[in-house]
C-alpha cells in the first residue's frame, strides 16, 4: 500500500490488552481533558480535517494519558489512531503488551507498509501505531519530511491522531511537520522542573495546550 493514503478499514492486528481501569478521580480528570479538547477543536472550525493531538511530557508520563484519551475518544465511534514516537527504551508498546516493531520508524524509512504496523485495541476500537526501532534502522524518522509524509497519509483515514511523545521528541516533531498539531495535553512532573521539563513546550508551540498532572 502506498504512503499517500491508508485505509481505515485495512486489516489490523488485534491485541487482548484490557481497557486499564482508571480510578473514579482519574476518570473525571480524563473526562475534563476530553471536554477541553472538544471545545478547542470545535473552535478551530474545520470538522472535515483530522485532528492531531499531542500528548507530551517527561519519560513515560504521557503514556497513561495518551492511552486514556485515545480509548475515551474511540468510544464515540470515531476512527482514532494512537501513535507512539519513542526513540529510546521507554516505548508505549510495552505498557500495552504489544510488539514495538515494525512501527513508525520503519514506515518513515520505507521498510514496512501501513497494514504491517497497525494494531487494534478490542476494548475501545482504537488503533495503535508503535514506535518501531528508530535507532536500529538508522536513527530518527528517516529523511527530512518522512514523519510528515506518514502523518499526512494517516490524516486521510483517521478522525483523530493521538501522538504520544517525550518532551524531546515533541520538539523534534514540531520542527519537522508542515501541518502543526491541533491541540496538546502536556504532563508536568511532580515536583515540577525535573529534567528538561514540560514548561519549555509552552514557549514553542503555537496551539492550545492544557497542562495536567500525571495520572499514576
Amino acid at each position: 500500500m502506498g504512503p499517500d493514503r491508508v485505509s481505515a478499514r485495512a486489516s489490523v492486528v488485534e491485541t487482548a490488552s484490557s481497557s486499564g481501569g482508571l480510578k473514579p478521580a482519574e476518570r473525571q480528570r480524563v473526562d475534563a481533558a476530553a471536554r477541553w479538547l472538544d471545545s478547542n477543536l470545535a473552535a478551530q472550525g474545520d470538522p472535515s480535517r483530522a485532528s492531531r493531538i499531542l500528548i507530551a511530557g517527561d519519560a513515560t508520563l504521557p503514556q497513561p494519558w495518551a492511552v486514556a484519551i485515545a480509548r475515551l475518544l474511540a468510544e464515540d465511534g470515531d476512527p482514532v489512531l494512537l501513535i507512539d514516537t519513542s526513540q529510546g527504551g521507554l516505548a508505549l508498546s510495552a505498557a500495552l503488551e504489544l510488539p514495538r516493531s515494525p512501527g513508525l520508524a520503519e514506515l518513515c524509512q520505507r521498510r514496512a507498509e501501513f497494514e504491517d504496523v497497525i494494531w487494534r485495541d478490542p476494548p475501545s476500537g482504537c488503533h495503535f501505531l508503535p514506535s518501531g526501532r528508530p535507532r536500529a534502522v538508522g536513527g530518527g524518522w528517516g529523511e527530512p519530511g518522512a514523519a510528515d509524509r506518514v502523518l499526512r497519509a494517516l490524516d486521510a483515514s483517521y478522525r483523530t491522531l493521538i501522538i504520544c511523545a517525550e518532551a524531546e521528541e515533541a520538539h523534534l516533531l514540531a520542527g519537522n511537520l508542515k501541518r502543526r498539531f491541533s491541540a496538546a495535553i502536556l504532563i508536568e512532573a511532580r515536583p515540577p522542573g525535573l529534567g528538561r521539563g514540560i514548561r519549555d513546550l509552552f514557549a514553542v508551540f503555537g496551539f492550545p495546550a492544557l497542562q495536567v498532572e500525571p495520572l499514576r
